[in-house]
């Protein structure tokens, strides 16, 4: 036998050995829900998907995950492959890889508690070509863990505020936020980490950071360091503690995973397959319905559906809930027409024109510089968005103190005119008119009220000075 051959033989007896090996990763379920260790933080938004028209009866959706997916293998092993940050860019990486390996279950905890969700997370991050490193956001952010809220009122595992989340167009109601479905969060979540990126020049690090603390605080941090006549990169700016530690526990946790036996850890295996996938129905769905159905625990399907606020979907429309995957097929008759998907983010159909002209504003922006007696709620109304948007923009809070001359970032909206409140718990017409400083009678005509009674979900008009309607 020739030297060519006997080299070829080695090879392809050593791809059989390898895919043995991956052939016998074994699958971790179970979801450590505790976000209260060192290093939670929350910040963020999500975008809700759509529905699409079942079939006649029970249909199986073609599983349409990338290419490289091996149902075999370790998913762990495509998140390497698609890093493409600088791991070594500075010593706070260096220390906090330090702090991380002192504990032996750090990367095995991680592993359990990203289970769930990761493989639509790196399948949705690789089809958008953009880099792995932000896998590893929902870790530093929630531990991956759907139901997490934080002190500041982000939830999710992608921790969206109120407001981001609808300006991402994640529909939040007395039924259903969107910010706690994991499917719709995901696609949101990258959509605002992509105009983030593009807002700061192609600067991740940046990006990562202002996902964090906010785009204006950012950008008041380079436009002090450029007076001064520092760098304006993320690790020279001057930042709130909480993001100075966010980038590097993000980078940090990219290394072990990289590296884990260097660092003495070990990283159990995540199963490159799909853990959950979508049952739709024409009609709303019941959580205690499809546990009939399905056979699935209760407990299981609340657990993995934290979306639903009230366990049913919304009764004016067609459902869909998440489901263990492997266990859509057993609904059969006993549901009607449903269709069975995939779980993946980019399914998501198209946002509406209004939200992605929400979403596009996002990074149109222009300056105000403060006048003596201004406040952020009357510089909001003046430009057609609510103050809480306007605090957010520039890293500050909706009660602070404005100072003469002081420099605010004001969204650009062209078409501006009209801001649209939510309605949350504890919202009422008396609060609203003192917060966008105009009045109760005001905003019972813009919006026909019969009474002062709100309702979380519903939308109020607050029209800015000069542009009110007449009728």
């Amino acid at each position: 036998m020739s030297d060519a051959a006997r080299f070829a033989r080695t090879l392809g007896a050593l791809g059989v050995l390898t895919l043995v090996l991956n052939g016998c990763a074994t699958e971790t379920r179970n979801v450590d829900n505790d976000v209260g260790d060192p290093g939670y933080s929350g910040i963020v938004s999500a975008r809700e998907y759509g529905y699409v028209r079942p079939a006649t009866d029970v249909v199986v959706m073609e599983r349409r995950t990338a290419g490289r997916q091996d149902p075999r293998g370790d998913l762990w092993n495509r998140v390497r492959a698609g890093m493409k940050l600088d791991l070594h860019a500075d010593s706070r990486i260096d220390s906090t890889v330090d702090r991380f390996r002192r504990d032996p279950h750090y990367l095995a905890r991680m592993s359990q508690q990203a289970t769930p969700y990761l493989h639509v997370i790196v399948t949705e991050i690789e089809r958008r070509g953009l880099p792995m490193e932000l896998a590893f956001l929902p870790h530093v952010e929630s531990r991956f863990n759907p139901t997490a809220t934080s002190p500041k009122a982000a939830a999710g595992i992608w921790q969206f505020m109120p407001y981001t989340g609808l300006e991402m167009g994640l529909r939040q109601d007395a039924w259903y936020d969107g910010r706690r479905d994991p499917l719709a969060s995901t696609g949101a979540a990258l959509d605002y980490l992509e105009q983030l990126n593009r807002r700061f020049d192609g600067d991740w690090t940046l990006a990562m950071a202002a996902y964090n603390c906010g785009p204006g605080r950012i950008a008041s941090a380079q436009e002090a360091n450029r007076r001064s006549g520092k760098p304006t990169d993320y690790w020279s700016l001057n930042l709130p503690n909480e993001t100075k530690q966010y980038v590097p526990q993000i980078l940090a946790t990219a290394r072990l995973v990289a590296e884990p036996r260097r660092y003495g850890l070990n990283l159990p295996p995540v199963p490159d397959r799909p853990q959950v996938e979508i049952v739709r129905t024409l009609q709303p769905v019941d959580l205690q319905r499809v546990a009939s159905a399905t056979g699935v625990q209760l407990y299981e399907l609340q657990r993995l559906n934290p979306a639903l606020k009230l366990g049913r979907t919304a009764p004016d429309g067609p459902g869909h809930v998440l489901v263990p995957a492997g266990t859509g097929q057993r609904i059969g008759k006993s549901m009607g027409k449903v269709q069975i998907m995939p779980a993946m983010a980019s399914l998501a159909p198209s946002r509406s024109a209004a939200a992605r002209a929400r979403t596009a504003r996002i990074e149109r922006h222009k300056t105000h510089v403060v006048k003596g007696g201004e406040t952020v709620a009357t510089i909001a109304r003046a430009n057609g968005i609510e103050p809480r948007a306007l605090a957010e923009l520039n890293g500050i809070s909706v009660r602070e103190p404005l100072l003469p001359g002081q420099t605010l970032k004001v969204q650009a909206t062209a078409d501006t005119a009209l801001i649209t409140h939510l309605v949350t718990t504890g919202d009422s017409i008396k609060t609203l008119a003192k917060r966008y400083g105009v009045s109760v009678k005001d905003l019972r005509r813009w919006n026909r009220l019969a009474d002062n009674q709100l309702s979380p979900g519903d939308l109020i008009l607050i029209y800015p000075p000069g542009r009110t309607p007449t009728s």
